[in-house]
């Protein structure tokens, strides 16, 4: 349940993100397509935008997981409360790391089309005459 509640969080943020950065994208891939910029290579501007913070957050975010998980297993002190000698090894679900390092990857690739599809709507005309959003 907590990794389904994870990776619904993680979606959650990176749509949020996209949505929140998403005008000043637009903005500029529209000055972009003005100087000659095609609509597929727009596309791969705003992934190569939306990508490194998901990649760095989908490695780093497990990796700090076990890091705490290993800092903070022995002042826990849990083999008190499970009544054995030693503290209990640390077990790593790394196929469920994995998955959603992966989820959260892919979800760029859902994102990046959906927002061209919006962006395409807008007159490019009309955004650079008004100078924003």
């Amino acid at each position: 349940m907590s990794a389904a509640a994870l990776a619904a969080l993680g979606l959650l943020g990176l749509t949020l993100g996209a949505a929140a950065g998403a005008p000043e994208r637009w903005l500029t891939l529209s000055r972009l397509r003005t100087l000659g910029l095609r609509l597929r290579e727009a596309r791969w501007v705003a992934a190569g935008e939306l990508l490194p913070p998901v990649a760095v957050a989908a490695i780093a975010g497990p990796l700090l997981g076990v890091l705490l998980a290993h800092l903070t297993f022995g002042p826990l002190a849990l083999r008190l409360l499970i009544g054995s000698p030693t503290d209990p090894a640390v077990m790593v679900a790394w196929w469920g790391a994995g998955l959603l390092a992966l989820t959260l990857l892919a979800a760029v690739t859902v994102v990046v089309p959906i927002e061209s599809a919006l962006r395409r709507r807008r007159r490019l005309s009309e955004l650079l005459r008004a100078g924003g959003g």
